[in-house]
C-alpha cells in the first residue's frame, strides 16, 4: 500500500506543474475524479485536441456529469493517439463507471498512463521531462517506472489504407486475366496446318474481342462499384461517429434535464406546501383582521393624542436632565477653575522668591570672589614672607660664623695676652691672616669693631621682631633657636594648606551652588512657566466656556418656563379630552 501511495503522490505532483490547470493543483488522486484537471493538462499537450471549455466544471457528487467528462476525455485521448501519434491503446479496459462513482485510483492511474505517455512522445516531450526532471527524486523513480509501464503497454495503430485496396484490385484483376489467357494464347503448330485454320482464328479472335469487352465493361462496374462501398462506408462510420456524439450528448442533457426536473419537483412539493400554508394562514389573518380593524380604528384615535402628549413629556424630560447636567459641568468648571487658581496664586509666589534667591546667589558670588582675591593676597604675603625668612637665616648664619671666628680669635688674643710672650702674640696676630695686624692695640680695635657690627645685627633683628608682618607670628629674639624657626615655617605652611583646602572647598561650593541655580531656574523655566501659560489659556477658555454656558442656561430657563406653561396647559387640555370621552362612552 505504500508503493501505491507513492505512485500516486508522484502522480499528483506532475499535474501540480501543469500551469493550464484553472483550479488549485490537486493533493490527492481522488480529486482527479471529474476528469477536468487531466483534461486541462492535455490540453496543453494536444491542445488540438482537447478544449477545456468544453467539459462541465464544478460537480460536487454528480457521478453522471462525470463519467460523461471522461468519456469525452478518452474518446479525444484515442482520436489523439491514432491521429497524432500513430498509435494504439487498450482505452475498453478503463472503468469510466468506477472512477466517476467510486474515485477508483486504479482506474484514475490507468487514465494518467496514458497521459504521460502522451506527455513523453508528443512534440513538446523535452518541456515535459524538463518538469518530470525537476519533481523530488522519490517521485522521479516513480514517474520512470509509470512511463516504462505505459510505453509498453502501447502499440502501433494499423489503419486501412487505399494502397492495400489497390493491391486487392490489382489481384483480382489478375486472377480476371489469368482465367482469360489461355483462350487468346497464340495455336499450338498442330493447329497451324490444321484444314479449319483460317475459319478457327477468325471466330477465336471474335470470341476474344467479346470477352475483352465484357471484361473491360465488368471492371469499370466493379471500381464503380468499390468506390460507391468505400464512400459509403466511410459516410456510415461518420454517421456513426456524429450518431455516438450526438447519443452520448444527449444522454448528458438527459441526465442533466432529469437532475433539475427532480430538484424543480422538490422545489414545487416544498413551495405548493409552503403556499397551503400561506394560504390557512392567510384566512386565518384575514378574520382576524376584521374583527381587530374595528378595534385598531378605535385605538388608532385614542393613540394618536396619546402618543402626541407622550412625545411631548419625553422632549421636556430629556430637557430637564439636559439641564440637570449642565448645572453638574457648571459645578465641575467652577471647580477646576478654583484649583487653578490656587496653582496661579503658587506659582506667583514661587516667581516672587525668584529676585531673592538671585540676590543671594550674586552675594555668595561676590563672597566667593573676595575669598579667592584675600587667598592671592595671602598666598603672595606668605611668600614675601618666605623669601625675608630665607634671607635673614642666610645673614643669621653668616653673622653667627663670623661671631665664632672673631669669638675665638679673642679667646687667643686674650690667651696669648695672659701669658705677655711678644714672640707667641706675634705668632698669634700673623695666626689671624691679617695684614696690618702687627701688634696688640690693632687687634683689640678689630674685636671692638667686631662686637660693634654683632650688636647692629642683632638691633635690626630686634627692629624686624618688633615690625611682623600680620600673618606671621614674631620671630623668637634668640637668634641661636632655629628649630623654633624651622617649626614656625612648618606651622605656615600647614596654615597655607589649609587655607588652600578652603580654598578648593569654597570653589567647588561655588560651581555646586551654580549648578544647581542654573538647574533650578532651568526647570523653573521649563515647567512653571509653561504650566502658567497653559493655565492661564486654560483658564480663559473655561471662563469663556462659563460664560457661553450661563447665557444658554438663562435662554434655556426661559425656554423651560415658558415650555413648562405649555406642557401643564396640554395635559390640562388632555384631561378634559379624557374626561369627555368617558363621558360619552357612557
Amino acid at each position: 500500500m505504500g508503493d501505491d501511495e507513492a505512485r500516486y503522490e508522484a502522480m499528483v505532483e506532475f499535474l501540480g506543474c501543469f500551469p493550464t490547470l484553472s483550479g488549485a493543483p490537486p493533493t490527492e488522486i481522488s480529486e482527479l475524479s471529474d476528469g477536468v484537471a487531466l483534461f486541462e493538462a492535455l490540453s496543453e499537450i494536444a491542445s488540438d485536441f482537447f478544449d477545456p471549455t468544453t467539459i462541465a466544471r464544478h460537480l460536487g457528487d454528480n457521478w453522471a456529469l462525470k463519467s460523461s467528462n471522461l468519456r469525452k476525455l478518452l474518446r479525444n485521448l484515442e482520436q489523439y493517439y491514432h491521429e497524432g501519434l500513430g498509435k494504439d491503446a487498450d482505452f475498453e479496459s478503463i472503468d469510466v463507471g468506477a472512477i466517476a462513482k467510486d474515485s477508483d485510483p486504479e482506474a484514475i492511474a490507468l487514465i494518467f498512463e496514458l497521459l504521460a505517455a502522451a506527455a513523453v512522445t508528443c512534440e513538446n516531450k523535452g518541456e515535459f521531462v524538463g518538469r518530470i526532471m525537476s519533481m523530488t527524486p522519490e517521485n522521479q523513480a516513480e514517474m520512470k517506472e509509470i512511463i516504462q509501464s505505459s510505453l509498453e503497454r502501447l502499440r502501433e495503430y494499423d489503419a486501412p489504407e487505399e494502397d492495400e485496396e489497390e493491391e486487392e484490385e490489382d489481384e483480382e484483376n489478375e486472377l480476371v486475366f489469368g482465367a482469360a489467357t489461355p483462350s487468346s494464347s497464340a495455336p499450338t503448330p498442330k493447329n497451324l496446318f490444321s484444314p479449319n485454320h483460317n475459319q478457327s482464328d477468325y471466330e477465336g479472335s471474335a470470341e476474344t474481342e467479346e470477352l475483352e469487352s465484357a471484361l473491360v465493361d465488368a471492371r469499370r462496374e466493379l471500381a464503380a462499384f468499390k468506390s460507391q462501398a468505400s464512400i459509403a462506408e466511410e459516410e456510415n462510420e461518420a454517421a456513426q461517429k456524429k450518431l455516438r456524439v450526438l447519443v452520448e450528448d444527449l444522454q448528458d442533457r438527459l441526465l442533466k434535464r432529469q437532475e433539475e426536473l427532480i430538484t424543480a419537483e422538490e422545489e414545487l412539493k416544498a413551495a405548493t406546501g409552503s403556499l397551503d400554508d400561506a394560504k390557512a394562514k392567510a384566512a386565518e389573518l384575514e378574520e382576524t383582521n376584521a374583527q381587530l380593524a374595528d378595534d385598531l380604528d378605535v385605538a388608532n384615535a385614542k393613540a394618536v393624542q396619546l402618543r402626541k402628549a407622550e412625545a411631548t413629556v419625553v422632549a421636556y424630560r430629556n430637557k430637564l436632565e439636559g439641564v440637570g447636567v449642565m448645572n453638574q459641568q457648571m459645578t465641575d468648571l467652577e471647580e477646576q477653575a478654583a484649583s487653578y487658581l490656587r496653582q496661579i496664586m503658587e506659582l506667583e509666589a514661587d516667581t516672587k522668591k525668584l529676585p531673592t534667591m538671585q540676590r543671594n546667589i550674586q552675594q555668595l558670588q561676590d563672597q566667593v570672589s573676595k575669598l579667592e582675591k584675600e587667598k592671592s593676597d595671602a598666598d603672595a604675603a606668605v611668600k614675601m614672607k618666605a623669601a625675608e625668612v630665607a634671607d635673614l637665616k642666610s645673614k643669621l648664619s653668616a653673622a653667627d660664623g663670623a661671631k665664632k671666628m672673631y669669638e675665638e680669635e679673642l679667646n687667643e688674643l686674650r690667651a696669648h695676652q695672659e701669658g705677655g710672650g711678644d714672640e707667641d702674640l706675634a705668632s698669634g696676630v700673623s695666626g689671624l691672616s691679617l695684614a696690618s695686624a702687627t701688634s696688640v692695640t690693632q687687634a683689640k680695635e678689630k674685636a671692638i669693631r667686631l662686637e660693634v657690627e654683632n650688636k647692629k645685627l642683632k638691633e635690626e633683628l630686634e627692629t624686624l621682631k618688633k615690625a611682623p608682618p600680620p600673618s606671621l607670628p614674631p620671630i623668637a629674639a634668640d637668634t641661636t633657636d632655629v628649630g623654633a624657626l624651622q617649626g614656625e615655617i612648618a606651622r605656615l605652611k600647614d596654615e597655607l594648606s589649609r587655607k588652600e583646602a578652603e580654598k578648593a572647598k569654597i570653589g567647588s561650593d561655588k560651581e555646586k551652588l551654580e549648578a544647581y541655580t542654573k538647574k533650578t531656574l532651568a526647570k523653573f523655566q521649563e515647567k512653571y512657566l509653561v504650566a502658567l501659560q497653559e493655565c492661564k489659556a486654560k483658564l480663559k477658555e473655561k471662563q469663556d466656556k462659563i460664560e457661553a454656558l450661563e447665557n444658554r442656561s438663562a435662554s434655556e430657563k426661559t425656554a423651560q418656563k415658558r415650555e413648562e406653561r405649555l406642557l401643564s396647559a396640554t395635559i390640562y387640555e388632555l384631561g378634559l379630552a379624557i374626561m369627555q370621552n368617558r363621558l360619552k362612552d357612557r
